[in-house]
């Protein structure tokens, strides 16, 4: 489950300040992966991160039909943390267990036409939306070719803006 994963990302930050003798460092973090990265600030703490940077992570939640058949493509017990009523969400979301000190940003894909609304054919633009975070938003399009801008906003050919959206906030 994604807990097991926030145990597994300490170790790699761990490493990284090691080998590069920082005290910090920061997070580039694709869908679940920022879902990893926020459960390990609310674990560890805030003081290993500087800058959080989320690109299309369901941070509310998944819903609707990619919730439905995420078991089919996915780890069940992670799509099961992932739903938007998931205890996980829940825990995550708690107000009172927000961090103050890392600098969050979220780059979220919308033009995608989903059932319950706009987003990036996997995640609603409503669910990628994080309080105290600078939002980004990158435009794009869904084929029914499972073509969706979830997966292609990283391919930088595509969907410059994001590398370039990533490494503005880096230089900042």
């Amino acid at each position: 489950n994604i807990d097991i994963y926030a145990l597994r990302l300490r170790d790699l930050i761990n490493l990284v300040k090691d080998r590069t003798n920082k005290p910090k460092v920061n997070i580039i973090a694709h869908s679940m992966g920022g879902l990893v990265a926020r459960r390990y600030i609310q674990i560890f703490g805030e003081e290993d991160i500087d800058k959080f940077i989320m690109i299309t992570t369901p941070n509310k939640g998944i819903s609707g039909a990619i919730s439905d058949y995420c078991g089919l493509i996915g780890e069940s017990r992670e799509c099961q943390d992932m739903h938007e009523k998931s205890l996980f969400i829940n825990k995550l979301n708690d107000p009172v267990k927000q961090p103050d000190k890392v600098k969050l940003y979220a780059i979220i894909g919308q033009g995608c036409n989903m059932k319950l609304g706009n987003g990036d054919g996997i995640v609603l633009e409503e669910n990628a939306k994080i309080n105290n975070a600078a939002l980004y938003y990158v435009n794009g399009t869904c084929n029914s070719f499972g073509n969706v801008l979830h997966t292609e906003i990283l391919d930088i050919e595509k969907y410059h803006e994001t590398y370039r959206t990533v490494a503005e906030i880096l230089k900042q």
